[in-house]
């Protein structure tokens, strides 16, 4: 089976089914042929008729169907090998019962089927040439025969032209069917290919959806855990300094700890369950309810709650009219409120920050400033924490701008624009563009 399958694959057939089928039609047409000729060679020839040998009769008619079996892969070359053939059968007077004909239009259909030649179609029009005047030659010797059946050159004539347009019209439509063969092959080879890239390219953003993910969620949990873990250190040390003078002024951030550490449990639950989730989710893609987290700024009080029970007070600005803003503006502002504020008290070394909100038509404009220390020059922030590199995410993601970096006359300020509309942007580096200290950027 390994020899047919080498063989099939070679002469460029589907597979070895097909190949197989295909000899067994032709020894069928041959066996037929040649049963017929033998039967009428080995009667008595009529007078004027004298048949070529048997031997090259038989060798004739099996050659012009074998070499069929190579039209797929040398198409043109079985066209010319199947016209020389054809002309001998014809010229010889081979008697074999049209199967020559028959297999030479097959072999014309596959040069325009298969035919990738820049000649083909000059070798197809020579061989209908060949064939044409191979019939004008047979009608030619055939007056005599006509004549004496009573028919007048009119009627001969008339005969003569009617066979002529017939294989005319056969050998045009077997040219025009393997065009179009052609041209359909080749749409549902192009087809398939875009299918396959098409799939790739599902796969791919399927992956990249998959990994963009997988940062957002880690960008989240970072925001959540730095956020918590800095309010619960700034309060653990106001306990830890309160419960040597007066213990009862060490319930305060304590309690402030324990609901900082519960919103912190929660958060994170909300989070890793969404992970858990993952069979829950609709196969044609995640829902946008499952993709919007909950954090907003109608929030901000919360934070500010929060934040004021570890020690830093908010005045806050609003400006413009509050309207409904789109869930990634939405998320994206509060995470970046949360970071700025969450360093004004790891780092600032104050008790007051402000936050100023500008609604606009087009997008949204937020400023974290205070009058502190600022973060320490010493801290590397390509290789340090992820808080203004993640801010710096989100804003490029929203094809925003973000500054961030020292005041003048003291502080730091962080300053977003979040547009609603903006286009997405280049994904950022490491190291955000922008970040200065000691001097305003």
């Amino acid at each position: 089976m390994s020899g047919l399958t080498a063989i099939s694959d070679e002469l460029r057939f589907k597979n070895v089914r097909w190949f197989v089928a295909e000899v067994l039609i032709m020894a069928f047409a041959l066996t037929f042929s040649l049963i017929a000729a033998l039967a009428l060679l080995s009667d008595t020839a009529p007078p004027g008729f004298d048949p070529p040998p048997n031997a090259l009769s038989i060798a004739l008619t099996i050659s012009i169907v074998l070499v069929l079996l190579g039209r797929r892969r040398w198409s043109i070359t079985v066209l010319v090998i199947s016209t020389a053939l054809l002309a001998a059968i014809r010229l010889l007077e081979v008697p074999e019962f049209e199967v020559s004909g028959l297999a030479w239009v097959l072999a014309l259909f596959a040069a325009g089927r298969h035919g990738e030649a820049p000649w083909r179609n000059i070798i197809r029009a020579l061989s209908i040439l060949v064939l044409l005047g191979l019939i004008v030659y047979a009608l030619s010797g055939g007056w005599n025969t006509y004549e004496s059946l009573g028919f007048t050159r009119r009627t001969f004539t008339l005969i003569a032209i009617s066979q002529i347009l017939a294989n005319l019209v056969l050998f045009v439509g077997a040219w025009l069917f393997g065009d179009f063969a052609r041209k359909r092959h080749m749409r549902e080879r192009d087809l398939a290919a875009r299918t396959m890239e098409l799939e790739a390219s599902r796969e791919e953003n399927a992956r990249r959806a998959v990994m963009d993910e997988r940062v957002r969620i880690a960008r989240e949990i970072h925001d959540v855990v730095a956020h918590h873990v800095s309010v619960m250190g700034v309060q653990a040390g106001a306990a830890r300094r309160a419960v040597k003078v007066d213990p009862d002024r060490a319930e305060g951030p304590l309690r402030a700890i324990e609901d900082s550490s519960r919103e912190a449990v929660q958060e994170l639950h909300r989070l890793l369950g969404f992970l858990r989730r993952v069979d829950e989710i609709d196969p044609d893609g995640l829902s946008q309810d499952a993709l919007t987290p909950r954090p907003s700024l109608e929030r901000l009080p919360d934070l500010r709650r929060q934040l004021a029970d570890a020690g830093l007070a908010i005045r806050l600005t609003v400006t413009g009219t509050e309207t409904p803003l789109p869930s990634s503006v939405d998320l994206s502002a509060y995470r970046i409120l949360q970071e700025a504020l969450t360093n004004c008290l790891k780092y600032a070394g104050v008790d007051q920050a402000d936050v100023e909100i500008d609604y606009r038509s087009d997008g949204l404009s937020l400023a974290v400033r205070d009058r502190g220390r600022g973060p320490d020059g010493s801290v590397s922030q390509t290789t340090g924490g992820a808080g203004l590199p993640g801010m710096a995410e989100r804003v490029a993601l929203l094809g925003g701008t973000l500054h961030h970096g020292a005041r003048d006359g003291g502080g730091f300020e962080v300053v977003a624009d979040l547009p609603f509309d903006g286009d997405v942007a280049a994904a950022p580096s490491a190291a955000p563009v922008g970040v200065t200290y000691g001097a305003t950027s």
